[in-house]
């Protein structure tokens, strides 16, 4: 697939360019997202396996998306991006069937880790990165996007277009709800599609995504018991 656009880089910096990540960019690759989660000894270990693996539709890597930024002067690999599928949907104990988890799969995405070689900071990297990997699942029909992040980055994610939470309350087919929450870090989400939205329903503890799924589209006058969805 060829390389994504590139935003327009701030005054005076070189230009860069996005693409999907190779196998011999392993080795650049992995040190910089690693910086994505520095007291990690061995983080995003899955991102050997990815780029190993062969291109493949709908993303970069099947259901994986590993992109990078690349230096148009150098060469040098300055960005990384790591995407997916949710983790936590594979041992959550609400989505009791596989063809929910294959549904929900194929249309919630995940950040797993942006990260950008210091020297390369402040010229857009990272929301070039970000942006491409919301555009390919986009393409891909996915609806949603959800990342897990620090705090201190409330204000970047926000600035594009997130929903910042503590927790995320998913709506299913029958009046269901999944949920997935964090201790120290947010859970963040941004609708993809039109018909997936964030509504605030009475009694949820959370704002609670719709819409994802055939048949879980919310009311206005939706409430939530404790236990399920009511209307």
């Amino acid at each position: 697939m060829a390389p994504l656009p590139d935003p327009r880089p701030s005054t005076g910096s070189a230009a860069f360019t996005v693409r999907d990540a190779r196998p011999a960019d392993t080795d650049t690759f992995m040190p910089v997202i690693a910086l994505a989660d520095p007291l990690d000894p061995d983080p995003f270990g899955l991102a050997r396996d990815v780029l190993a693996s062969p291109p493949m539709p709908p993303l970069s890597h099947d259901r994986s998306l590993a992109l990078v930024a690349e230096d148009n002067e150098t060469g040098t690999l300055i960005g990384a991006l790591l995407g997916g599928p949710p983790r936590w949907l594979f041992t959550h104990p609400g989505i009791d069937r596989l063809p929910l988890l294959e549904r929900l799969v194929h249309r919630m995405g995940m950040i797993n880790g942006i990260a950008v070689h210091p020297d390369h900071r402040r010229r857009g990297v990272a929301a070039a990165l970000l942006g491409a990997a919301e555009q390919r699942f986009t393409q891909a029909r996915y609806g949603l996007m959800t990342v897990n992040h620090e705090p201190a980055l409330d204000d970047f994610y926000r600035h594009h277009g997130y929903t910042i939470g503590d927790a995320l309350l998913v709506h299913l087919p029958q009046q269901r709800l999944i949920g997935m929450t964090t201790d120290d870090t947010r859970m963040s989400a941004k609708p993809l599609h039109p018909a997936v939205r964030l509504a605030d329903v009475s009694g949820a503890p959370h704002r609670v995504i719709t819409g994802l799924l055939p048949g879980a589209s919310l009311p206005d006058d939706a409430v939530f018991d404790g236990t399920r969805l009511q209307y």
